[in-house]
């Protein structure tokens, strides 16, 4: 069988199914070969970094769905990797709603989508899944079956306009109208549909929700976008949601770059609007202030107080710079970056993608490094492990339980959040938030073998799920639960899948392109993630076996179709490619990096503030002393104290961490710079005293009297800006 994306006239190929991309890349390779040559940053660390067209795009959404063109309303947004991810977010939060107001049963919620996207990105599509897990969900794909099935019963909709015409939105307004009337909430958006533009911003004015997919970057590249009211924002606009659930600024400076230009051709802006972009470019005050009225309030309140609210203005290898300030990278190997940024000539990106042929060369160079023949594009990680689960599911007609891990990690995707309910990063929220989920998970502590093999012993299991490592708190698996699910794995007919997001490209086992194969352990499945791009554009990939792929295709073509081609992206592929073999061959630096990174961690343990560090590879991070914070902190808490120290660490060793992770580059020609900053950051630490800590931590709260007035002084001038208005009410 062929490892190359299967051509439209196999035996599978479905040729209605919508993919997410035109095929014509022109522009985004134009522009991000400008930024390239600019060295601009692009991907960074998405949580703490604020590209200026992340403040600008969120302006502008606000401004085309409210007053001016039809509601009125103050609108709040969020950007996610694609338009499949605006989808679950928006699924995440109808869910999510009804389950903290203490609704009965589950969140009824009807859908319409000519598309069949959200069919397939929620598991609708897997043959028999339905049956065994009921999500509380239909999804129909036309509009006389939308408008029959319309009742009181209903909770929520959603309607993706694609397709839809202006007439046949007008019945479902009026119908949406009176749902909203009786208290239901309703989701509006828009694929990759341009010509469906109008019908969608006719119908903002019945809308609590709207979102965007890859139509808002032009169909080039992936992009979502997800807006909320005010009044529907609130339910995560607090210390704990806001990080949670919705923690990005959009992180990628190319996708808002191109965002924003799309939302300005398609509402052209007026001079006023045009003075509030330009003082979000180049006041960082300003732009706090307009992520604080548009986009995620309490995130940027957070980041403002631990003082990490960083735009750089440029990004070359391993440095960044801020200013006259040059800082060292330490932490993009966690994400994008595992070769530095911007290392990519301009001229390889102009003509990246141009023979149509890329993804299947991607593919041949991941299977020899993977053993696993067959690539299922992504965008990011979570989209992977999303692509991965689907895939696992078909395999499995009549099974629907995932064991994984206690504490894994794998993402907020439609799929992939079921996966992260006992993550640190969740540990004080309601593990069951989100429910139903899409997958049954029965989740097994990591030190438990006896629990383990009780549930490896369930016939009902279609996937063990695992990261070797898990990324967040940098937790190993013990050989003796790889070896207990490798005993039972031909007996028990499941699947074994390895999210390598944060231990694969060399990161955990400097010798290996995956963790997994220097420990013996051959999945059927791995999610790789972004890291693929060299901090380019999103791309992930799920790798599968030869057998699953036949297995999957003879069960379900047509999600097997869809999997295949859905993001097929020849340009991105292109781009991690080259990345992929220069990084191969570009690692002879990596074992002394290792052995700096370990110097660094055992000098830093020796503080009070920390009990220890834990290390796999060039994955690694810190643990605060419960001295420090207290046995058993809540993760805001956590989240705070590690993001006062890593303010620390950047401002007297010039070094950028994921707070208290570590992962550097594993490749390139950034060696001598990263082992130097460890080297530093390991000297500080050992001497940083606890009074420090509490002197930062205290100044930042005084320093946040003054960001919140310089910021509210700001809103009350945009605010009369905003007044300005071309258009009439």
């Amino acid at each position: 069988m062929s490892a190359g994306v299967a051509p439209g006239g196999s035996r599978w190929a479905r040729p209605h199914i919508v993919t997410a991309f035109s095929g014509d890349y022109g522009r985004v390779r134009e522009v991000l070969a400008e930024r390239v040559a600019a060295k601009s940053p692009n991907m960074v660390l998405a949580s703490t970094y604020v590209p200026p067209d992340g403040a600008v795009a969120a302006y502008l959404l606000h401004r085309m769905f409210s007053r001016g063109d039809v509601t009125g309303t103050a609108w709040h947004s969020v950007f996610v990797n694609s338009g499949v991810e605006a989808l679950g977010t928006v699924g995440k939060y109808l869910r999510n709603r009804h389950n903290r107001g203490g609704g009965a049963g589950a969140c009824r919620i009807l859908v319409l989508d000519s598309t069949g996207t959200a069919r397939y990105a929620f598991g609708h599509a897997v043959p028999g899944l339905q049956a065994v897990v009921a999500d509380g969900m239909v999804i129909v794909g036309t509009v006389e079956e939308f408008l029959r099935r319309l009742g009181a019963d209903w909770e929520s909709y959603v309607v993706v306009t694609d397709g839809i015409t202006q007439v046949e939105m007008a019945s479902v307004r009026i119908e949406l109208t009176h749902a909203r009337a009786r208290g239901a909430v309703v989701a509006l958006g828009l694929l990759g549909d341009e010509a469906a533009l109008d019908t969608l911003r006719g119908s903002v004015a019945v809308a609590d929700l709207v979102f965007l997919g890859e139509v808002g970057a032009d169909s080039e590249m992936p992009c979502g976008t997800v807006s909320f009211t005010r009044e529907m924002f609130a339910l995560w606009n607090n210390t704990m949601d806001s990080i949670a659930h919705v923690s990005t600024f959009g992180g990628n400076g190319l996708a808002m770059h191109m965002l924003s230009e799309t939302l300005m051709r398609w509402r052209p802006t007026d001079r006023h609007e045009r003075a509030a972009i330009e003082r979000m470019r180049r006041n960082r005050f300003a732009r706090s202030a307009r992520l604080r009225m548009h986009s995620n309030t309490w995130q940027t309140r957070a980041i403002d107080l631990a003082a990490i609210n960083l735009t750089f203005d440029h990004a070359d290898g391993v440095t960044y710079r801020l200013g006259a300030r040059t800082y060292t990278d330490l932490a993009s190997g966690t994400g994008p970056a595992f070769r530095g940024h911007n290392v990519q000539s301009p001229e390889a990106i102009l003509t990246a993608g141009s023979d149509g042929d890329e993804t299947p060369r991607l593919e041949a160079k991941l299977a020899q490094l993977t053993g696993l023949p067959i690539m299922l594009p992504a965008v990011s990680g979570q989209s992977a492990v999303d692509s991965a689960i689907l895939a696992a599911l078909c395999c499995r007609p009549g099974r629907a339980t995932v064991i994984t891990c206690r504490g894994n990690y794998s993402g907020k995707g439609p799929m992939s959040l079921a996966l992260s309910r006992t993550s640190s990063f969740f540990r004080d929220r309601d593990e069951h938030a989100f429910s139903p989920y899409p997958v049954e998970v029965l989740e097994v502590d990591i030190d438990d073998l006896d629990g383990l093999r009780r549930a490896l012993r369930r016939n009902d299991i279609a996937l063990v799920w695992l990261e070797l490592v898990q990324g967040y708190d940098c937790v190993e698996i013990p050989q003796s639960a790889l070896d207990e699910i490798e005993h039972r794995r031909g007996p028990g007919g499941f699947l074994v899948g390895v999210d390598e997001v944060f231990t694969g490209f060399w990161r955990c086992d400097i010798d290996n392109f995956l963790t997994c194969t220097g420990r013996g352990f051959r999945p059927d499945l791995v999610a790789l993630s972004k890291a693929l791009s060299d901090a380019l554009v999103p791309i992930g990939a799920a790798m599968i076996s030869a057998q699953v792929f036949e297995q999957m295709s003879r069960a379900a073509p047509d999600m097997a179709h869809w999997l295949r081609t859905h993001y097929r992206n020849d340009m991105a592929a292109g781009l991690a490619r080259a990345a992929v073999e220069a990084a191969e061959h570009d690692r002879q630096s990596a074992a002394d990096i290792a052995a700096a990174m370990d110097a660094m961690f055992r000098r830093a343990a020796r503080s009070p503030l920390f009990s220890g560090y834990r290390r796999v590879g060039l994955l690694g991070r810190l643990v605060l002393s419960p001295r420090a914070i207290g046995a058993r902190p809540r993760p805001s808490v956590q989240n705070y104290a590690e993001a006062v120290v890593a303010r620390l660490i950047g401002k007297r060793c010039g070094a950028i961490t994921l707070q208290m992770r570590i992962a550097p580059s594993t490749a390139g020609d950034g060696a001598a710079e990263v082992i130097a900053a460890m080297a530093e950051v390991g000297e500080f630490l050992e001497r940083l005293p606890r009074w420090t800590v509490d002197r930062t931590t205290l100044s930042s709260l005084v320093g946040t009297a003054g960001r919140e007035i310089a910021a509210t002084l700001l809103r009350v001038r945009e605010g009369y800006g905003d007044r300005k208005d071309r258009t009439p009410v």
